[in-house]
C-alpha cells in the first residue's frame, strides 16, 4: 500500500501543472502516488501530464468529462490507494519536505488530519519561493487537538486555514464514504472539512507556511463563481443551520457572521459589474436573512453595515472600514472585562527569556488558583523598540541620544549579520507570547493614556525589573499602577525589582511619589526592602520569582526539546572571561560540546555553537536536556534549580545581589563560582531539601498575592 496519494484536480492549467507535479516528485517522502484528475481540459495540460507519466510511474492521469472540482476530487478519492490522501491544487506547489513532515507527525500523534499554513505568492514571487524552498528547513512546532478542541479550531481559532482543502493530509480510513458535494462549485472544501471534523477526528497543525498558493486570475479559487460568492454563501448557510440545529449557538452565530460577509462580498461584486438583476436578487435574499433569529444576535455595528451595503451604499463606502475597527476595539475591551478580574502589567512584550517566562509563571499560577487573569497588552515602543531590526531605545539627554544612535547602528549591523536567524528568533518569541501570554482578541496598547480604558479592578505590576529606570528609560507610571482609570481599585506589586538593592538617588523624588499608587508592595530581592521602606509607609515583603510557582512538569509541557543531546549549555547576560575560560576547561574535561543561546550581540565566545533562533520554549528545552549549565543569568539559574541540573553560577557585576539572594534562599550558595571559590560541578546537592525550601517559599509568596487581590 502506498503511503500517500496526492490528488490534483486540473482544468486548463497547462502553464502551471508541471511545476506543481515536480514539487511533489521532489518530495523526500518516496512512497507516494500522484493522481492528476483532468476535468475536461481543452489546453495542452493533459499532454504535459502524459509526458510526466512516461518518465515517472508514480504519476497517473485520470480523465473525466467537465464536471467541476468537487467531482474531480471525488474521482481522486475513489482511485486513491494510499494510507493518506493529500490535496493539492494544480496551480500551487509544496515545500520538498512537507509530505514527509506531515505523514511522520500524523503517525507519531495518531492524527487523522494534519495541515500547515499557506504562503500566498504572486507569479513573480512563486519561482523564487520554489528555488529557496530547500533552504527553508525549520523544525516543526506542532499543535494537536481532538474532539471539542478540534471543532473549536474549525469554527473559531483556525477558521481561515480550515476552510480550504489545499495542503491537508487526511487518513484515508477516516474519510470512508465522505465525499465532496458536487452541487457546490465553491465552498465544497469547507463543507467537506466540516463533515470530517464533526466525526471526532484528531488534527494537527504546523505553523510553517510550506504550502505555496499561487495568486492569479485564472486560479480555481478566483473563478467567476467564487467572485459571485453564491456557492460559498450556500456552504456557510449549511454549516450555520447544522450548528443551529445542534443548539451550539456560539458556533452558529460565528457562521452567521461569515454568511453575511459573503453576501456583502457577492453584492459588491455584482454592483461593480452593474448587474442590476443580480443586485435585486441578493437584496431579496438579504431581506430574508435579516429575519433569521441569529441575525438579531449579531453586533449592532455588523447589522448596521449589512443594511448600509444593500440599501444605502453611499453611507457604506466611508463607514465600511472605520466602524469595524472602532467596534473591534470596544468589543475586545468588553470581552476582557467579562473574562478577567486581574490585569498583569509586566515586560511580556520584551524579547527576553526571563521576562516572558516569569509573566507566564505568574499568569498560569493565578489561573490555577481560580483567579481570572490577563496579561495586559501594554507594549510601548521604549520596550519593544530595542528588539526592532534597527533598535530604538529613547534615553533622554545628549549622551543618551548619542548612545541610542550608536546602538541603532550596532544593532542594525548585528541583525543583518544574523540574517534569517533574526527573523526566526522573533517568530519563536512571538509564538510563545501568543500561545501562553496574551489574548490576540485584546487590543495592543502603545501609550500609557490608553490604560484608562482597561476594565480590570485589580492590577499586578511585576514581576521583573519594572522599577529599574535604566531598562524603562526612566520610571514609568504604568509599572506603578499610577494611571487614571475609573474601574481600578487595587494595585499589587509582586516581585518588583530594581535589579539591585536600590536606584540612583536622582530618582528618589519620583519614586517616592509613584510608590504611593501601590496598595501592597513586594520585591524580589530582600536587599531592596530598606530602600523601598524609606518611601513606603506600609509593609514591604520579599517574595519568590513567579517562575518557581510552576513545577517542572508544567514547564516541560511548554518547552521545545533540542535535537542535540549531550552538551554544556551557556547563557550570559554580561561578558565574563572567567566564565568563558571555565566552560572551555569543562568542555575539554568532559568531551562535551558547548551550546550558547543569544538574543543579541552579547555572547560568551564565538567558538561555541551559537543558536540565535531560540525563544522561551527552546530556552527551557536547552536547560532541561543539558548535561551541565553555566550562566550568570538569574533565570538561567532559576530553571537550573527547577530542573535539578548540574550547574554553576557566576555573578553579574551590577546585578549580583539577585543571584546571591536566590541561591541563598535555596541553600545553594556553594554553587557560586568567584575568586577563591570554584565549586566542583559534580558536587552533591540535596535536591529534595531544595524542593522543600522552594515549596515553603512559594506558599508564602502565593499567600501574599492572594491576600492582597480583591477577588473571590
Amino acid at each position: 500500500m502506498k503511503k500517500i496519494s496526492v490528488i490534483i484536480p486540473m482544468y486548463n492549467a497547462a502553464q502551471y501543472i508541471e511545476p506543481c507535479i515536480q514539487s511533489v516528485q521532489n518530495q523526500t517522502c518516496g512512497e507516494l502516488e500522484i493522481l492528476v484528475i483532468d476535468d475536461g481540459s481543452t489546453d495542452f495540460g493533459p499532454a504535459a501530464v502524459e509526458k510526466l507519466c512516461r518518465s515517472d510511474d508514480r504519476v497517473r492521469l485520470i480523465r473525466q468529462e467537465n464536471g467541476g472540482v468537487s467531482r474531480a476530487r471525488n474521482h481522486g478519492l475513489d482511485a486513491a490507494e494510499g494510507e493518506y490522501v493529500f490535496f493539492l491544487d494544480s496551480d500551487d506547489a509544496i515545500h520538498p519536505r512537507l509530505l514527509e513532515e506531515l505523514s511522520c507527525q500524523a503517525d507519531r500523534y495518531q492524527a487523522d488530519l494534519v495541515f500547515c499554513c499557506c504562503r500566498k505568492l504572486k507569479d513573480g514571487e512563486f519561482q523564487k519561493a520554489l528555488r529557496d524552498a530547500s533552504a527553508d528547513d525549520r523544525p516543526a512546532r506542532w499543535k494537536m487537538a481532538e474532539a471539542e478542541e478540534a471543532e473549536q479550531w474549525l469554527h473559531l481559532q483556525y477558521v481561515n486555514e480550515l476552510t480550504g482543502i489545499g495542503g491537508k493530509l487526511v487518513r484515508t480510513s477516516r474519510i470512508r464514504d465522505l465525499r465532496f458535494d458536487e452541487g457546490l462549485s465553491n465552498g465544497e472544501d469547507t463543507y467537506f472539512l466540516y463533515e470530517l471534523i464533526s466525526r471526532g477526528v484528531r488534527i494537527g497543525r504546523y505553523p510553517g507556511d510550506w504550502y505555496y498558493y499561487r495568486m492569479h486570475e485564472q486560479s480555481i479559487t478566483h473563478s467567476a463563481a467564487m467572485l459571485q460568492g453564491d456557492r460559498y454563501v450556500e456552504s456557510c448557510r449549511r454549516v450555520r443551520d447544522l450548528e443551529y440545529g445542534k443548539g451550539r449557538m456560539d458556533y452558529a452565530l460565528t457562521w452567521e457572521g461569515y454568511l453575511i460577509q459573503q453576501m456583502k462580498r457577492a453584492f459588491l461584486v455584482r454592483r461593480s459589474r452593474k448587474d442590476r438583476k443580480g443586485q435585486k436578487s441578493l437584496r431579496k435574499t438579504a431581506s430574508m436573512e435579516r429575519k433569521h433569529p441569529l441575525y438579531r444576535r449579531l453586533f449592532i455595528s455588523t447589522r448596521f453595515l449589512f443594511w448600509c451595503c444593500f440599501y444605502c451604499y453611499p453611507l457604506y463606502a466611508p463607514l465600511g472600514r472605520f466602524i469595524p475597527a472602532l467596534w473591534k476595539l470596544k468589543e475586545s475591551i468588553v470581552m476582557s472585562k467579562k473574562d478577567a478580574d486581574v490585569g498583569i502589567l509586566t515586560f511580556h512584550c520584551s524579547d527576553n527569556y526571563g521576562a516572558m517566562l516569569q509573566a507566564c509563571g505568574l499568569k498560569t499560577w493565578l489561573k490555577e488558583q481560580g483567579v481570572r487573569t490577563d496579561v495586559v497588552r501594554y507594549e510601548p515602543p521604549y520596550m519593544t523598540g530595542r528588539h526592532w531590526f534597527i533598535p530604538y531605545v529613547p534615553i533622554p539627554g545628549l549622551k543618551g541620544r548619542i548612545w541610542c544612535l550608536k546602538n541603532m547602528l550596532d544593532g542594525y549591523r548585528n541583525h543583518r549579520k544574523m540574517g534569517e536567524d533574526y527573523t526566526r528568533q522573533r517568530a519563536n518569541m512571538r509564538r510563545f507570547r501568543e500561545e501562553h501570554l496574551v489574548d490576540s482578541n485584546h487590543p495592543r496598547l502603545l501609550f500609557a493614556p490608553q490604560l484608562s480604558s482597561l476594565p480590570y479592578r485589580n492590577y499586578v505590576v511585576g514581576s521583573d525589573q519594572i522599577w529599574n529606570p535604566n531598562i524603562t528609560c526612566g520610571l514609568r507610571k504604568a509599572y506603578f499602577g499610577a494611571f487614571s482609570n475609573k474601574r481600578k481599585k487595587n494595585v499589587v506589586a509582586y516581585a518588583a525589582s530594581f535589579g539591585g538593592a536600590s536606584i540612583p538617588s536622582a530618582w528618589d523624588g519620583q519614586f517616592a511619589k509613584l510608590i504611593q499608587s501601590v496598595d501592597a508592595v513586594s520585591v524580589r530581592e530582600e536587599a531592596a526592602i530598606p530602600y523601598v521602606k524609606r518611601f513606603c509607609k506600609g509593609e514591604v515583603t520579599a517574595v519568590l520569582d513567579p517562575v518557581f510557582f510552576l513545577p517542572k512538569e508544567t514547564w516541560q509541557k511548554m518547552e521545545r526539546a533540542p535535537e542535540k543531546k549531550g552538551y554544556i549549555f551557556v547563557y550570559i547576560t554580561e561578558k565574563n572571561q572567567e566564565l568563558t575560560d571555565y566552560v572551555k576547561k569543562l568542555s575539554k574535561e568532559t568531551g562535551l560540546p558547548v551550546i550558547e543561546t543569544r538574543t543579541g550581540r552579547l555572547g560568551a565566545d564565538d567558538s561555541f555553537q551559537v543558536d540565535y533562533t531560540t525563544g522561551p520554549a527552546e530556552f527551557l528545552g536547552y536547560i532541561h536536556h543539558a548535561d551541565y549549565v553555566v550562566t550568570n543569568s538569574f533565570h538561567g539559574i532559576a530553571f537550573s534549580i527547577i530542573f535539578r541540573k548540574r550547574f554553576l553560577a557566576f555573578l553579574h557585576r551590577s546585578l549580583g545581589a539577585r543571584i546571591r539572594n536566590i541561591l541563598k534562599l535555596h541553600g545553594l550558595e556553594g554553587r557560586i563560582c568567584e575568586e577563591g571559590n570554584e565549586p566542583e560541578m559534580e558536587g552533591g546537592v540535596d535536591w529534595d531539601a531544595v524542593a522543600a525550601r522552594t515549596e515553603e517559599l512559594t506558599r508564602d509568596s502565593g499567600r501574599f498575592l492572594l491576600e492582597h487581590l480583591s477577588v473571590q
